[in-house]
Formats: structure tokens, C-alpha cells, sequence
């Protein structure tokens, strides 16, 4: 196993116990029993062989939209979201699946078609995958998922004419519907409303930035070294959630906080390289991998400093959560294996 990729792994799985611990001590049980099963998912991911998960990748997706079809009719969450299927204490959210699986899909995709295939076929699947999330309703999500999957068709060398046409033809057609999407869904223009007040220095409790402002508090207070496990946080809602690295950081301090950045950027420049190493769609899964898990921890950690609007996007690795620290140990077990096969393909050539 890859060193550099599992401790780094582990050592935020730890930081997690801390924040999920001083922002919400009674979800600390839930929170090893997650853990377990992220762990048990990592293990998984190293055991598959990558070229079986690219043969396999088709049909996958295939069953993750089956599944976001049948959220939205049976699934349920607050506030008439439908984004969870409730499995007694457990729950499952497909949005999650659909990052991995997406990834999986359009390194098979370019290890079948070549990179100067029509991607008109590869780009629909990612607009109805997005657009699935989309009615959820999970913005946030929704144009993570357009992003990671742009990001792939141009570091797989997709042509930009190809990339522009498809993106223009994308836009036509969502704009029709957008006025009635944000008139239906309110919470996202709002988000933004809230984010422009608080840019203003116009945050109140009454306001959706009064989370920002509460989690800046959070960070401010933490000083060098932290107040430990044990430390009153102030109110933050979501605090062992969405805001979980400013929790992370009143426990252990701005030294700590320092050092999951750090984490993340091992995670990302490890992946980087194994990305370099590996040949052709083997190469693009371990980008892909690598920008889900270290692109979503910046749009985290971008909200919980104030420099974004708030999302609700998970921190992979940390925030509780079953469904995120699931497909996030996945991610990092297929990691994991990539890196095992990496060194098979140079160990003749280091001889």
C-alpha cells in the first residue's frame, strides 16, 4: 500500500473523530460505526482490480441513475428534500455514489473511445446525472458533478471545440427551465442573497450567512494550539457536518487546521503523481479519484472561511456522515490499488 495516500487518509479520518467529537458529542458512536464502514469500503476498493471497475463502469452508472430516479419517488430528507433512502439508522445518499461512478465511467469511456471521439453520448449522461441531483434539490452537488466532469474531458485532451459546442448546447438547454428551478427551489438564490450579505457585514441569526459567521468565530477562537476534544464550542450549526473543519480547527488549534490542509494537499499531489505513472484511463481514474476527493475538500473548506456561498458539500474523509465517508474510503481504497499497480508497471524499468 501507498504510504504517503493511506496515512494521509487515516490521520483525517482521526481529525474527524475530533471535530464530529467537540461539535456534537452524542454522534461520536454513530461516528466510529461510520468509520468502520469506511474503512471496510477502502479495504474493498483495494481488493477490485481497476481494469474490472473500467469494464464495469458502464453498468454502474447506469444502476446510480436508477437510483437517483428512485430517490426523488421514494427517498426523503429535511425540509422535502429527497436525497436519503432511510435504512433504518442508516442512510444512503446516491448523490455520493454518482461522484465515483462518474469517474469510473468517463476513464472507460476514454480507455474505449480514444480522446478524439464524440463525447456527445458521454456528455449527456453527465448533464442527466447532474440534472438528477439537480431536482433533488441539490445545487451545490449538481454543478460539482458538471465540473468534475468537464475537468476530466479536458485533461483527457477532449478537443475545446468539442468541449464548447456540447457546454453551449448544454446551457440552451437548462435555460428555458431555470427561472421556473429557482423560483421552485428558493434555498438556492438565497444562498447566494445570504453569501452577498455577508459580504456586507449583514449577518444575523435570522440569515443562512449567521453559519459562516459562526464557524469564522469557531476558527478566530481556536488559537495556536486549540481547545482541545473537550472545548466549548461556539453555537455552530452543521458544526460536526458541512462545518466540521471549523470545529477541527477549535480542537486542535490553527497548527492543526495547517495540518489537514497538508493532508489534502499530500492527498492531491500523491494522486497527481500516481495520475502521471499510470498509462492511459488506468492515469485519468487516478485524477479523477484525486480531484473528487481534494476539489471537494477546497469547496468545503472555501464555505466554512467565508470565500464561498454555503453548499452543503461534505468534507470527504472528516464530516459525518455515512454515504461521504463511504464513497470517500472507496475512492481512497481504489487509490490505493492504482498505486499498487503503478509500481508493478515501473518495477521492471527500476531493476
Amino acid at each position: 500500500m501507498d504510504p504517503v495516500l493511506l496515512l494521509s487518509a487515516l490521520l483525517l479520518m482521526a481529525f474527524g473523530l475530533l471535530g464530529v467529537g467537540v461539535a456534537e458529542p452524542e454522534l461520536l458512536g454513530g461516528h466510529l460505526l461510520r468509520l468502520a464502514a469506511s474503512l471496510a469500503a477502502l479495504g474493498l476498493g483495494f481488493l477490485l482490480p481497476p481494469q474490472g471497475l473500467l469494464r464495469w463502469a458502464r453498468p454502474l452508472l447506469w444502476a446510480t441513475l436508477g437510483l437517483l430516479v428512485l430517490v426523488l419517488f421514494l427517498g426523503d430528507g429535511p425540509g422535502g428534500v429527497r436525497r436519503w433512502f432511510y435504512l433504518g439508522p442508516m442512510a444512503f445518499q446516491p448523490s455520493e455514489l454518482a461522484k465515483v461512478a462518474l469517474v469510473l465511467y468517463l476513464a472507460s469511456f476514454v480507455a474505449r473511445k480514444g480522446r478524439d471521439a464524440p463525447i456527445l453520448g458521454a456528455a449527456a449522461l453527465v448533464g442527466v446525472t447532474a440534472g438528477l441531483v439537480l431536482v433533488e434539490p441539490d445545487f451545490a452537488t449538481a454543478l460539482f458533478l458538471l465540473t468534475l466532469g468537464g475537468l476530466l474531458f479536458v485533461l483527457a485532451g477532449v478537443p475545446w471545440r468539442r468541449l464548447v459546442a456540447v457546454s453551449l448546447a448544454g446551457f440552451l438547454a437548462f435555460s428555458p427551465f431555470s427561472g421556473y428551478y429557482f423560483a421552485r427551489f428558493q434555498y438556492v438564490s438565497e444562498r447566494f442573497a445570504n453569501f452577498l450579505d455577508y459580504l456586507q457585514g449583514e449577518a444575523s441569526s435570522s440569515h443562512g450567512a449567521y453559519q459562516v459567521v459562526q464557524a469564522q468565530k469557531a476558527l478566530l477562537l481556536a488559537g495556536p494550539l486549540g481547545h482541545g476534544p473537550g472545548g466549548s464550542l461556539p453555537h455552530l450549526p452543521e458544526g460536526h457536518n458541512d462545518m466540521v473543519f471549523a470545529s477541527v480547527v477549535f480542537a486542535t488549534g490553527w497548527l492543526g487546521g495547517g495540518v489537514v490542509l497538508l493532508l489534502y494537499l499530500l492527498l492531491f499531489a500523491r494522486g497527481l503523481s500516481l495520475a502521471l505513472s499510470l498509462p492511459g484511463s488506468l492515469g485519468l481514474l487516478a485524477l479523477g479519484l484525486t480531484l473528487y476527493l481534494t476539489l471537494q475538500a477546497a469547496l468545503n473548506i472555501g464555505v466554512t472561511m467565508g470565500f464561498l456561498p454555503v453548499t452543503g458539500v461534505p468534507l470527504p474523509l472528516v464530516s459525518y456522515g455515512g454515504s461521504s465517508l463511504l464513497v470517500s474510503g472507496l475512492a481512497v481504497g481504489i487509490l490505493l490499488r492504482l498505486a499498487r499497480e503503478g509500481g508493478k508497471e515501473v518495477a521492471p524499468w527500476s531493476s
